[in-house]
């Protein structure tokens, strides 16, 4: 297994800021979150994207923002930095138009956001 994917599966268990709405069973929930991520893993890819509103601490707005794609679904992209050993959202159709809108932390907060 790729070193990257093997940071994110070590870290799947991290569920710092996910939201759990109220009357959810809040294991199965997370247990799907991180089944959909590995569902949906890639073999890492660099991918960048503008820094967007609300923005993201150590950058500035319309900055661009570089790492390495884990997982990607739906306009969904999962991205994990190895300089600052922290994970990402990026959204937008393809690869040449992404957004960071101000989504870091665990990769489930990452993916459920």
């Amino acid at each position: 297994m790729n070193k990257f994917l093997e940071v994110l599966e070590s870290r799947l268990a991290d569920t710092a800021g996910v939201y759990v709405n109220a009357g959810v069973d809040a294991i199965a929930y997370l247990d799907e979150l991180a089944n959909d991520i590995r569902r949906n893993e890639c073999q890492p890819f660099e991918v960048s994207a503008n820094v967007m509103a609300p923005g993201l601490p150590g950058f500035d707005e319309g900055e661009r923002i570089a790492g390495l794609c884990l997982a990607k679904s739906d306009g969904r992209w999962l991205i994990y930095r190895p300089d600052d050993d922290q994970f990402y959202a990026f959204w937008g159709p393809e690869q040449g138009c992404l957004g960071a809108h101000g989504v870091f932390g665990s990769p489930l907060y990452c993916w459920s956001a």
